[in-house]
């Protein structure tokens, strides 16, 4: 029988491999791979453009982002999950688009050819691609994109059943959601955002464009279905997506003008990042498996930077298994005030889970 002092050993052990969360950072060349890893990222994800795809249709059309958010030479791609591999580190690649028909042949294709790069596992939106990748046979690992939109237990239970083997819940998804859905399905990992780019709408209902410089703007407008015109008065070549921009919609009854709605959100960084660390120590305990860092689309440091805040966080959960919560978010806003060089009391504004902040 082990003694007492054993005992409680192994119960602070267990303790603190049960708050242990995955880091899921972005990645999108293959010379952040090693950077990213040091600052505590536990997997990867990636997307892959191929040159055939942007001239046939259009970059944003094979996983909702342009040029800059991803790899475009198979090669290059193959090579960072190589060296990710090295590392004990998997890589997932982005299929999340929503497909037509006719772009199927060219996207069987490109499923063919990332096969052979050793790539982990991809992460998929659009049924028609889960229910294809099943009937092809795939060895690979098979993730629920946001996209999805994944709500409730039963949702989660459909997917299982055709192979996903992880989900990533939609960001207006609350803590007590989360709970009933892990509860409900022991047999997925969930996941989690929790820094960058936060946005009130639902991804998988949203169809506003995510573009993130003039360049990508104009080839998606390049496509055969006519030019695309998007007008700003914001620098043309600053990084940002379509729905992040001060716009005025106009409706028009016949010739004549009728009423000028504004825009539904525009996202105004009144607190510097969008963050949802304080979260962590819930969504351990919820049952989330993995936290993802978003923003492909921005630069290696930033996203270096992000990887090692959240790590840095989870470190405190892991260090001090019996901390409270209160306690917790004193620490991690110090951290995230630390961090990103903000100077003011965090009031919650870009924050990803605000319940955290009145608990």
């Amino acid at each position: 029988r082990p003694s007492l002092s054993r005992l409680s050993l192994f119960e602070g052990f267990f303790r603190i491999s049960r708050i242990m969360l995955k880091i899921i950072a972005p990645l999108r060349e293959k010379n952040e791979v090693s950077a990213l890893i040091e600052a505590g990222a536990d997997e990867l994800y990636c997307g892959y453009l191929s040159r055939e795809w942007a001239k046939t249709f259009t970059p944003l059309e094979f996983e909702r982002k342009g040029h800059r958010s991803n790899f475009t030479d198979l090669l290059q791609l193959k090579q960072a999950v190589g060296l990710a591999h090295k590392n004990g580190v998997p890589v997932f690649l982005a299929l999340n688009g929503l497909y037509v028909r006719e772009q199927y042949p060219l996207l069987l294709k490109t499923v063919r050819e990332l096969e052979q790069t050793g790539l982990d596992g991809y992460i998929v939106a659009d049924l028609g691609l889960l229910l294809t990748l099943n009937k092809l046979g795939t060895k690979k690992e098979l993730h629920l994109s946001t996209g999805a939109t994944v709500f409730n237990s039963r949702a989660a239970g459909f997917f299982r059943d055709l192979g996903v083997s992880r989900i990533v819940l939609d960001r207006q998804t609350d803590f007590d959601s989360m709970r009933e859905i892990c509860r409900d399905n022991p047999g997925i990992d969930f996941e989690a955002f929790v820094l960058f780019t936060l946005c009130v709408y639902i991804d998988g209902f949203c169809t506003f464009l995510h573009a993130y410089t003039a360049q990508d703007r104009q080839e998606a407008g390049a496509g055969r279905r006519g030019p695309l015109r998007l007008i700003t008065t914001y620098d043309p070549y600053m990084p940002m997506d379509a729905c992040r921009m001060k716009f005025r919609a106009r409706a028009f009854k016949g010739n004549r003008q009728a009423n000028r709605p504004q825009p539904v959100f525009y996202k105004h960084l009144v607190d510097s990042t969008e963050c949802g660390a304080c979260a962590l120590y819930d969504l351990a305990r919820i049952g989330i498996k993995a936290v993802k860092i978003v923003g492909r689309q921005l630069n290696s440091e930033d996203r270096v930077l992000g990887t090692g805040f959240i790590r840095r966080c989870l470190d405190i959960l892991r260090d001090q298994p019996g901390i409270s919560r209160r306690d917790f978010n004193a620490k991690v806003q110090e951290r995230y005030r630390k961090s990103f060089a903000y100077r003011k009391k965090c009031r919650g504004n870009n924050c990803y889970f605000p319940e955290v902040l009145s608990a």
